[in-house]
């Protein structure tokens, strides 16, 4: 029975982490308020790329994390843990390849690699620089606040 009830403990403590933005018994319920970015990439407009906003703030432990896919202007509405919104306060930010679209996915791995390379292809204003895809090496950082819902993120080769 003790075995049983730590299992079910840590099972419940692991769901509640990889919630997001619900805060945890020792990190706090982040601040969200709506938000939308617009990456480009030299002056141009880049679709299909990944943006992330990290709080700079620990106290939520990393369950704050705001995430988005620009369309083809380069705009993405952020969601944090399925709602809308990004944390107030400073966020860094990270920038990297999105997801290849469902047609170009494969349980063979010779036409998932070659309908990816052929996705990549087709998207306009690439490579995103290397830099912009980890906490580690990315600069950018954001202030998100409430009297504001639009942020511009620009990028450089």
């Amino acid at each position: 029975m003790t075995t049983r009830l730590a299992a079910s403990s840590g099972l419940a403590s692991l769901l509640l982490a990889l919630a997001g933005c619900g805060g945890t018994a020792t990190h706090a319920a982040p601040d969200l308020t709506d938000a939308e970015v617009v990456v480009t990439l030299n002056n141009q407009p880049l679709p299909n790329a990944q943006v992330t906003l990290t709080p700079a703030d620990e106290k939520y432990g990393g369950a704050a994390v705001a995430t988005g896919v620009t369309d083809a202007s380069g705009r993405a509405k952020l969601t944090c843990g399925g709602r809308p919104g990004a944390c107030l306060g400073p966020n860094r930010v990270t920038v990297a390849e999105g997801p290849p679209p469902d047609a170009a996915r494969s349980d063979n791995p010779d036409v998932a690699q070659r309908s990816a390379t052929q996705h990549l292809a087709g998207l306009k204003n690439r490579p995103i620089p290397p830099k912009y895809a980890t906490l580690a090496e990315s600069d950018l950082t954001v202030e998100v606040t409430k009297d504001r819902s639009e942020y511009r993120i620009t990028l450089t080769r």
